[in-house]
C-alpha cells in the first residue's frame, strides 16, 4: 500500500508483450516522483528484457535503471519479492482474473488491459474484492481520455439534447494483421473470443459509458470467416435506460488500422463522433462540427496516468471496474445469444463461471 511519507507509486508489470510498451510510454508522461516501475514479469524473459530497455529510457519512472534483477518469469515470485503498490496486467484475456486477483489479494491497486474478464462472475468478483479492500481496479479503456468521447458523454449526460433513444456504432480493422506478435488473440483458449472482445470491447464500453446505461437484452449474430474466433459480429442491444443500440464489429477489413464511428440520437437532438471529430445537432437546427479547441480536456491523457493519480488521491478514476463489468456483461450476453456458436468457442466464452 502507499506510504504517505513516500508517495511514489511502485509499479510492477505482469505481461511484457507489445501492449506493455504502450503503457510505459503513457506512464512516461507522469511528473517526476509520482511513480516508478520496480519489476517486470513475463513467461518469456526476452519480452521482459525488451520492456526493460523501454522503461530505462525514462528517468522520471525509473530513477534507478532496471537491471535483470528486476525481471521475473514467475509472477508470484515477483509479487513476493518486491515491495509494490500497484500492478499493470497486460497478459492474454483468459489470464486476467488470475493475475488481477493475485494483486488485489496482496493489497495492490491494479490496472488491467481490456477486456477486464471473460465472465460476469469473474468481473464482479474482481470489482467486489477491490472495493472491499479500498483498492483501485481500473480497466484500460483509453477512449475515456479522448476529448471527443469525453465531450459526447458530457453532452448526453447533461440532458442538453434530451434522453438517448438510439445509438449506432461500428468499428472495423484487419484483426489478423493488427494482432501481429499477439497471435494469441486468434486462439480462443487465450483470447476467449474475437472482434467482440478484442478491439470491439472498446466500442461496447464507450456506448455504455457515454449513455450511462447497462445492457438489458442482446441479440447477436457472428461469423468466424475461417478463423477460430469471430471476425464479424452485429449486436442489437436494449439498454437499461430504454435506448436501443446497434453495434457492428468487423475484423476482416482491407485496412489494418481501427476505424470507428458512434452516432447517438436523443429526444432533442443528436451527437456524432467520427475519426476524432464531433458533430452536434439540436432538434430543428443544422449539423455543426464542434471545433477541436472547444472540446474539454480530460483530467489525464491516458488510463495509466489517471490510475497513478487516482491512487495518489489527485484524480477520480475514469475507468473504474464497473465499466469493465458492464462491458463484460454485454459481451457475455452476446456470445450466449449467438446461435449456433462454433464448438471450439463454447468452453471459453459461454460459461457463466
Amino acid at each position: 500500500m502507499v506510504d504517505i511519507c513516500d508517495p511514489m507509486i511502485r509499479i510492477g508489470f505482469i505481461g511484457c508483450g507489445s501492449i506493455s510498451h504502450t503503457h510505459v510510454l503513457r506512464l512516461s508522461r507522469l511528473e517526476e516522483g509520482e511513480a516508478e516501475i520496480r519489476g517486470l514479469c513475463d513467461i518469456n524473459i526476452e519480452n521482459a528484457k525488451r520492456l526493460m530497455k523501454t522503461v530505462n529510457r525514462f528517468r522520471n519512472i525509473s530513477p534507478e535503471p532496471l537491471t535483470e534483477k528486476n525481471l521475473y518469469s514467475d509472477y508470484l515470485r515477483m509479487l513476493d519479492s518486491l515491495e509494490l503498490d500497484a500492478l499493470i496486467v497486460c497478459t492474454p484475456h483468459a489470464l486476467h482474473y488470475e493475475h488481477v486477483m493475485a494483486g488485489l489479494r496482496r493489497g495492490l491497486h491494479v490496472l488491467v488491459e481490456k477486456p477486464m474478464a471473460l465472465s460476469v462472475k469473474h468481473a464482479e468478483e474482481m470489482r467486489d474484492v477491490a472495493e472491499k479492500n479500498g483498492l483501485i481496479l481500473a480497466v484500460g479503456y483509453q477512449r475515456h481520455f479522448q476529448p471527443e468521447y469525453f465531450y459526447a458523454r458530457e453532452v448526453v449526460r447533461s440532458g442538453r439534447i434530451g434522453e438517448p433513444h438510439f445509438i449506432l456504432a461500428w468499428l472495423t480493422q484487419d484483426l489478423r494483421r493488427a494482432v501481429g506478435m499477439r497471435s494469441w488473440y486468434l486462439n480462443p483458449k487465450l483470447s476467449g473470443g474475437g472482434q467482440v472482445i478484442c478491439s470491439g470491447t472498446h466500442l461496447n464500453d464507450i456506448v455504455l459509458w457515454i449513455t450511462g446505461a447497462e445492457p438489458r437484452r442482446v441479440k447477436a449474430f457472428m461469423d468466424l470467416e475461417g478463423a477460430n474466433v469471430e471476425m464479424y459480429a452485429t449486436l442489437s442491444v436494449e439498454l437499461s435506460n430504454g435506448a436501443l443500440a446497434s453495434i457492428s464489429l468487423l475484423g476482416d477489413s482491407p485496412e489494418i488500422a481501427v476505424r470507428e464511428e458512434i452516432r447517438i440520437w436523443c429526444s432533442r437532438g443528436a451527437i456524432f463522433v467520427k475519426e476524432g471529430r464531433v458533430y452536434i445537432q439540436e432538434k430543428g437546427g443544422d449539423l455543426i462540427m464542434v471545433p477541436r479547441e472547444n472540446l474539454p480536456t480530460p483530467p489525464s491523457p491516458s488510463p495509466d496516468v489517471n490510475f497513478v493519480r487516482a491512487i495518489l488521491g489527485r484524480e477520480e478514476c475514469l475507468v473504474p471496474a464497473q465499466c469493465g463489468v458492464n462491458a463484460t456483461r454485454l459481451e457475455q450476453m452476446a456470445y450466449q445469444d449467438a446461435r449456433p456458436i462454433p464448438s471450439n468457442l463454447k468452453p471459453y466464452i459461454l460459461s457463466s463461471e
